[in-house]
């Protein structure tokens, strides 16, 4: 059983939309010292099959090949800025991933056996871990129901 993290973004050249509209959120806060945010969704992947069904799945499912590309292994880059990760708390419905998992067999991939879903944040600027704890809890999750992790920049 592998488990796979495939992310999908905007490409670089297109504009995110979703991440400006946080960013204006978190200035409405009152919160400084971020200067932009850009998100992915994460589609956690379980089952047996290799890194050419996951490429699949990720050109032919869960991205857009006009305004996303997407990435998946078991790579943890490091990065400038403050990553932020935020998924379902372990036994709530997960409606996206089951709407993948039915998507990945519709395209008469077999082997998948769950897909949990998440968000990704990317937020640069210069700030403080209690910061990027404040903008998940108020902005970016539902307590009830989701939880987060988070990463300085460069670890």
């Amino acid at each position: 059983m592998k488990h796979w993290k495939v992310e999908v973004y905007y490409k670089p050249e297109i504009r995110d939309t979703v991440g400006d509209g946080i960013l204006e959120d978190i200035a409405d806060l009152g919160i400084s010292g971020v200067n932009a945010v850009r998100t992915a969704t994460i589609y956690w992947i379980e089952g047996t099959f290799n890194a050419q069904i996951i490429d699949r799945i990720g050109s032919e499912l869960l991205a857009d090949p006009i305004t996303q590309t997407y990435t998946f292994a078991y790579q943890n880059n490091s990065s400038k800025d403050w990553t932020l990760e935020v998924q379902f708390k372990p036994g709530v419905t997960d409606a996206v991933g089951d709407s993948a998992v039915k998507g990945i067999q519709d395209l008469g991939i077999t082997g998948v056996t769950t897909v949990r879903t998440g968000h990704k944040y990317w937020l640069a600027g210069d700030l403080e871990a209690e910061v990027v704890e404040k903008i998940a809890q108020r902005l970016l999750m539902n307590d009830v129901i989701q939880t987060f992790s988070y990463q300085e920049p460069g670890a």
